[in-house]
């Protein structure tokens, strides 16, 4: 495997390696504290990875026969994002088989762009969907333009998410919906024991976002952060399982999953990095081996 040159996010090769997990270095970066992958996977490699072993048992049980809770969760979250942006283009990042966009189309004009041939296939095939399949770099979608953009836990698995990024901004407008959901390394999972975490999975997971690393991503492609909300979904199993549990989590501001709400901008990211420089203070990862 060849390592990463530099950090994905503030191109620093000022990099520690904290631990590996299946042979994968997981190292934290010392000048924008993004915690990644330390692999470079090109894109034959990720095609491979999401393959039909992939939704059909490698990492999901049965994701095709989970269809109907699925699309019931998409259509809560089209309620929440229709509160928004009560109508227009909407555009899904990695919409797999299309499970988010079969809710969304009852209220948008939907498109998905989805990397695996197999998932993609099943959107246009079963779903009847709109469905490109490539990566959204790839410019497949060139001269288009979106009201809403959704990466619904995606961008963890992109090979490069700030060109992941400008891609999808030159595919908004100023003003334009970005939502984003991705995990919170920050979060009291993450922080309890990182080398187990639930989503320390790679080659699946390649980046391990937080709260600031996440502003910085937004700020160099574009984007302005509006609302950063927690799901409180963050176990399983155990006390944290329990709804009430989840609904203080969530109170408080604390969770496993982070869902990050942007605009398109248009203001200079430079000046954006800039406001943001002061907000945060540095993480600190201690390796283990």
């Amino acid at each position: 495997m060849r390592r990463r040159e530099t950090c994905a996010l503030c191109g620093s090769s000022k990099r520690q390696v904290l631990f590996d997990v299946e042979g994968y270095p997981i190292a934290h970066c010392l000048a924008c504290t993004l915690l990644q992958v330390d692999v470079d996977l090109d894109r034959r490699a990720l095609e491979q990875i999401y393959d039909e072993d992939y939704f059909r048992g490698d990492v999901f049980h049965d994701y095709l026969g989970e269809r109907e809770v699925r699309v019931a969760a998409a259509a809560e979250a089209t309620q929440s994002l229709a509160r928004l942006v009560p109508g227009g283009r909407l555009l899904d990042v990695g919409c797999a088989a299309g499970f988010f966009l079969e809710a969304a189309s009852r209220v948008y004009d939907g498109t998905g762009i989805e990397l695996s041939p197999f998932a993609s296939e099943y959107a246009r095939r079963e779903l009847g969907l709109r469905v490109i399949t490539g990566d959204v770099t790839d410019g497949a979608l060139a001269g288009e333009h979106f009201d809403v953009i959704t990466l619904w836990n995606t961008v963890e698995h992109v090979s490069d998410p700030v060109e992941a990024l400008k891609a999808v901004a030159r595919l908004s407008r100023p003003g334009s919906l970005l939502v984003l959901s991705t995990g919170d390394v920050t979060g009291p999972l993450a922080r309890r024991n990182l080398r187990e975490w639930n989503l320390m999975t790679p080659p699946y997971h390649l980046f391990f976002f937080s709260p600031r690393t996440i502003e910085l991503l937004l700020a160099k492609t574009g984007f302005q952060l509006r609302r950063v909300v927690y799901d409180g979904v963050v176990a399983t199993e155990g006390l944290l399982a329990h709804w009430a549990a989840r609904r203080v989590a969530t109170t408080a501001g604390v969770g496993n999953v982070m869902t990050v709400y942007a605009v398109r901008g248009e203001s200079s990211p430079a000046s954006a990095r800039r406001r943001l420089a002061a907000r945060y203070r540095p993480l600190r990862f201690v390796p283990r081996r």
